[in-house]
């Protein structure tokens, strides 16, 4: 606009300036009229298009300014929820609780518990997407790019599903490209999250019969690694509205609860992995979740990342059918990787055909087609020749009936991948080792480290608190977990309890720090999935070097399928505690592999009860917000310093600056999380706060922000006061 206004008074002047007396603007002079007319009206067109640009340009800018308030007002609402959701379902818990305890004869408690156990999930759930969003706020999140197995993380995120959304009727499948390769270089724990919470969301959906998630492989043209995620579902799909704000988190009014802050952490994960993000959708056919991340293959020239050990193993004549075609498929893809002939039918056409299978060494059948003549007839091929039958169910519904018991030689459980197939291949023909002399001769010592292994779920001890780990102390226990929150949440439970802790990030520190034997360690807590070296490898290591056969380890795994237990025990490990975390089975582990010190017992008969609440800082309401693990709200009340540790400055910034806008956000912000925590004296500051913009009185506002910084100091202090005793 400018520069409209500088070339008009520029061509003014031009022309009355050329002479005062020869070109008079006069009837005399009507060329030069007419060019100063002319240039007027190219200037008022100019001007009226410039503000019509200008007018579209200030529209724009207002949408993208309501568009953004859309988005902060939707956060600041669901934390500002947050606290009563919370309080909402921990209530339901201990109600849950406090009726088994009440009627333990009672033949409904069943149901009771899967109402529990579903309310504790949730509820913990919760309290993970609160840690994680103030994680990303707080500009906390490291990418850390190492190697791992990317089998190891699909099995782990399909345990933590299967277990949130046990008898769902949607079927979720797995379908890997051949060209994918087993070891990859880059962030597997945040790939895990971001998987598990768009799964979740996509199983959510009540109409959905099927969860498919597609994984492929590119090279892009700037020789650089892709790789692809494509999460469908067959659900109800969305419109273009609802598109526009599914990675937006909102409080639902109706239910009390506050939706898509699981997507809200994906997304951001997404883009700090270097990655992008998409949601297709339309009304009746389903969504469909993309998103890219940039990856690097750990080894480039090795083609085929599975090889059967015996060439006696591949080329078997395979036959499937099952309810799900599409769940066939994706099993004739996994055997015929391995060079299987692989034939398949649907349930249809195998009822209807009764085809022979006789010439068939492997049949793969869904768990429904079992009736009593298909048993039967597997019964008399079996009594012929040596056919594995194999049932496949779903880890979403665990099977119940065992008509099949009899036949089947295995079960596989839906959704598989490559490693699980090639595993189910070997152990269906592996050669079992014979017994050797020096075996012979150690028989006493195996049958005694045999007493270690406890292949039965750990029993949960119940009513157990923190103080009662002092139980073990003086005990050295080595903690191997690549999750910083477990780590912590780990450490919060113990460190009080005078055991000595140790903590390695993967199995190749877990091997170093065990076998340099600087310390001997009375217990190992060993995660599954983790980069560098998985859990599996890591045992296999340990007990091969012969020294370590009495250490017990215990592993940390959210897939708890019959086949992986099995893995487990196969490669050395003593037992298994399922994730998450759960204090009670922790202290019953400890209890069975480390055994208590009964000084230690009469030492914390003898500690004084915890503070419920210290100066600004209501603990007990905290830790009821955190579902009664007090380990976890210590880690929220951490994240919350550094994520809102200098709001106080912050705030006075904003009433000098007059962004009261952004002020009554930062408030509701604050009121969701200080209730959550049991900030009660900075929640009644930012609570007064926010009520001066409803009464419109700011003239209020130096006063409170004053206040605001002086109850903010007091209640950081308060908070570290009582983390350092923990």
């Amino acid at each position: 606009m400018r520069r409209i206004m500088i070339f008009l008074v520029c061509g003014w002047s031009f022309l009355w300036a050329q002479s005062e007396e020869s070109l008079l603007i006069s009837a005399d002079n009507p060329l030069i009229l007419l060019a100063l007319f002319t240039l007027g009206i190219v200037g008022i067109i100019i001007l009226f298009i410039s503000s019509k640009e200008l007018l579209k340009t200030k529209q724009l800018h207002e949408e993208l300014v309501k568009r953004q308030r859309e988005i902060e007002d939707g956060q600041i609402n669901l934390l500002s929820n947050m606290s009563e959701n919370i309080f909402k379902l921990t209530q339901e818990t201990i109600e849950n609780r406090n009726t088994i305890l009440k009627n333990t004869k009672d033949r409904s408690l069943e149901h009771l518990l899967e109402n529990l156990i579903n309310s504790e999930n949730t509820l913990l759930d919760r309290t993970n997407d609160l840690i994680g969003f103030l994680r990303i706020k707080s500009k906390k999140v490291k990418i850390i790019n190492e190697r791992f197995n990317l089998n190891n993380v699909l099995n782990e995120v399909a345990g933590l599903v299967g277990a949130n959304h046990e008898g769902s009727k949607a079927e979720l499948i797995f379908d890997i490209d051949h060209t994918v390769p087993r070891f990859l270089i880059g962030d597997s724990l945040h790939l895990g999250h971001i998987l598990t919470n768009l799964l979740e969301f996509s199983l959510s959906q009540t109409s959905a019969d099927e969860v498919r998630l597609n994984v492929t492989i590119f090279h892009t043209f700037e020789a650089k690694t892709e790789l692809q995620f494509q999460i469908i579902d067959t659900g109800a799909g969305f419109d273009q509205t609802d598109i526009e704000k599914i990675f937006i988190p909102f409080y639902d009014e109706q239910s009390s609860e506050y939706i898509g802050l699981g997507r809200f952490v994906a997304h951001q994960l997404v883009e700090l992995m270097g990655g992008e993000i998409s949601v297709q959708s339309s009304r009746g056919r389903g969504t469909a979740f993309t998103f890219v991340l940039p990856i690097q293959v750990n080894n480039s020239e090795e083609k085929r990342n599975y090889r059967l050990p015996e060439k006696i193993l591949t080329a078997k004549k395979v036959f499937i059918a099952d309810s799900n075609h599409n769940v066939a498929l994706s099993i004739k893809k996994m055997f015929a990787y391995f060079r299987h002939d692989v034939r398949v039918m649907t349930q249809e056409q195998f009822t209807a055909a009764k085809p022979k299978l006789e010439e068939f060494d492997i049949v793969i059948l869904g768990e429904e087609l079992f009736n009593s003549f298909v048993v039967e007839y597997c019964k008399t091929l079996q009594k012929n020749r040596d056919i594995k039958i194999i049932s496949v169910g779903s880890m979403l519904r665990p099977l119940k009936s065992k008509i099949a018991e009899d036949v089947i030689s295995r079960r596989i459980e839906m959704p598989i991948n490559q490693e699980r197939v090639f595993e189910l291949i070997v152990d269906l023909y592996g050669v079992k080792e014979e017994q050797t002399a020096a075996d012979a001769s150690g028989k006493a010592k195996e049958e005694s480290d045999r007493e270690l292994i406890y292949k039965m779920h750990i029993a949960e001890t119940p009513n157990i608190k923190r103080e009662q780990f002092v139980d073990f102390s003086g005990a050295n226990i080595l903690i191997v977990e690549d999750n910083l929150i477990n780590q912590k949440v780990l450490v919060n439970i113990l460190d009080k309890s005078g055991i000595n802790l140790s903590l390695a990030n993967n199995g190749e520190e877990a091997v170093m720090l065990i076998t340099s034997g600087k310390k001997n360690f009375d217990l190992v807590l060993m995660d599954i999935n983790m980069p560098v070296m998985d859990g599996y490898a890591a045992t296999e290591y340990i007990r091969k070097t012969g020294k370590f056969d009495a250490l017990p380890i215990v592993s940390f795994t959210a897939l708890v399928l019959d086949s992986e237990i099995e893995k487990m025990y196969h490669c050395g490990l003593n037992a298994f505690l399922p994730k998450p975390i759960n204090i009670g089975k922790l202290y019953t582990a400890f209890e069975r592999y480390i055994g208590t010190n009964k000084k230690a017992v009469s030492l914390r008969d003898t500690l004084s009860a915890k503070e419920v609440k210290i100066d600004g800082l209501d603990i007990g309401k905290g830790i009821k917000y955190a579902g009664g693990n007090e380990a976890m709200y210590i880690e929220i009340l951490r994240e919350f310093l550094v994520a809102y540790g200098k709001s106080g400055e912050l705030v006075s910034r904003l009433v000098r600056e007059n962004r009261n806008e952004q002020l009554k956000m930062l408030c509701l912000d604050l009121k969701g999380l200080t209730a959550t925590i049991g900030g009660y004296k900075l929640y009644d500051v930012a609570d007064k706060i926010h009520k001066i913009f409803i009464y419109k009185d700011l003239s209020l506002l130096p006063k409170y922000a004053q206040e605001y910084e002086v109850e903010l100091e007091r209640l950081k202090g308060s908070i570290r006061t009582y983390i350092d005793k923990k």
